[in-house]
């Protein structure tokens, strides 16, 4: 079924809940929802259809892994260097969908499309694809934009969906308990809702950036909803968490990180520390040794929860 025929199945008026016809009027309202490049616009306010997308080069590498091309010679050393290193260090987005989607492989309801959340250019689509078929959900229009749409009022019919997935989203949200809401409404039972959210990150997509989560937070705000927590585990020990601050204000700022081939050099010199250190620190005894239940702090969370 094409993206299109799916969205239509699930579809429901963001501000009524009401049925949407060919046309995406609503049946219950009677309010018209505009058409953006051959994508609805199914947002609350009137005058609302589409943020503007963010043009960057993150961006741009995104469009280019989805549609399978790659970046050559050493950009695409670095790309490798980072899947291989970052995975649970710096909350490389990518490496983190593939171990969500292994730990829930086969256990969503069936036939039920997956809402990516703030997709961006969803360069992780094929790995989600595992799961069922996949909608790409964004306030702006992105090349991989199923529906524009937001995130505080989803516009899907209640039980309607077999996932919802959320990777770097929850800090840019105004209301996150308003997303987990709408999450458990629009879950089937058996849905799952995955994600990864930062503890420690530095400010990004300002001013738009609200939020930093801890693994208690994510569990109470499942919960409040009726969601089991199913998993939640950390990305990053206190040593990769010290030096991913430094990296992220300072570090890449540094003149060499600038200079080709040195900066590739650079960036993984910074990741290689972090890791020997944090795998040091936890099984040599040094220092702290692994953080206490009271304290763990970590750069992010990766989570799993459960419509019951």
């Amino acid at each position: 079924m094409q993206s299109i025929e799916m969205l239509r199945s699930v579809a429901a008026c963001p501000v009524c809940r009401g049925s949407l016809d060919a046309g995406w009027r609503c049946a219950g309202c009677a309010r018209e929802f505009s058409v953006v490049d051959g994508r609805p616009a199914l947002v609350t306010h009137p005058s609302a259809t589409a943020d503007v997308a963010k043009d960057n080069e993150v961006v741009r590498a995104q469009a280019r892994a989805r549609d399978g091309s790659s970046r050559g010679g050493l950009r695409a050393l670095a790309d490798r260097v980072r899947e291989m290193v970052t995975a649970d260090l710096f909350a490389d987005d990518r490496t983190q969908v593939r171990a969500l989607v292994d730990a829930v492989e086969g256990t969503l309801p069936a036939g039920l499309p997956v809402v990516d959340v703030g997709a961006c250019e969803q360069y992780y689509r094929r790995d989600l694809e595992r799961l069922g078929p996949v909608l790409a959900l964004d306030v702006a229009l992105y090349g991989a934009t199923d529906v524009i749409a937001d995130a505080h009022a989803m516009p899907f019919r209640d039980g309607s969906l077999g996932g919802i997935v959320v990777v770097e989203v929850l800090e840019h949200l105004r209301k996150p308990w308003k997303f987990f809401e709408e999450a458990a409404r629009t879950l089937a039972p058996g849905g799952v809702l995955l994600g990864v959210a930062p503890q420690y990150c530095p400010t990004h997509g300002f001013p738009n950036d609200y939020f930093r989560y801890t693994r208690s937070g994510l569990g109470s705000l499942a919960e409040n909803e009726g969601l089991a927590v199913e998993a939640i585990w950390p990305i990053g020990g206190h040593w990769g968490t010290l030096l991913h601050w430094y990296w992220a204000n300072r570090a890449r700022e540094n003149a060499l990180r600038k200079v080709p081939g040195v900066g590739v050099a650079y960036h993984a010199w910074f990741q290689g520390v972090a890791k020997a250190m944090d795998v040091l620190d936890g099984h040599a005894g040094r220092g702290n040794g692994a953080p206490t239940a009271e304290h763990q702090d970590h750069v992010g969370w990766s989570f799993v929860f459960r419509k019951r």
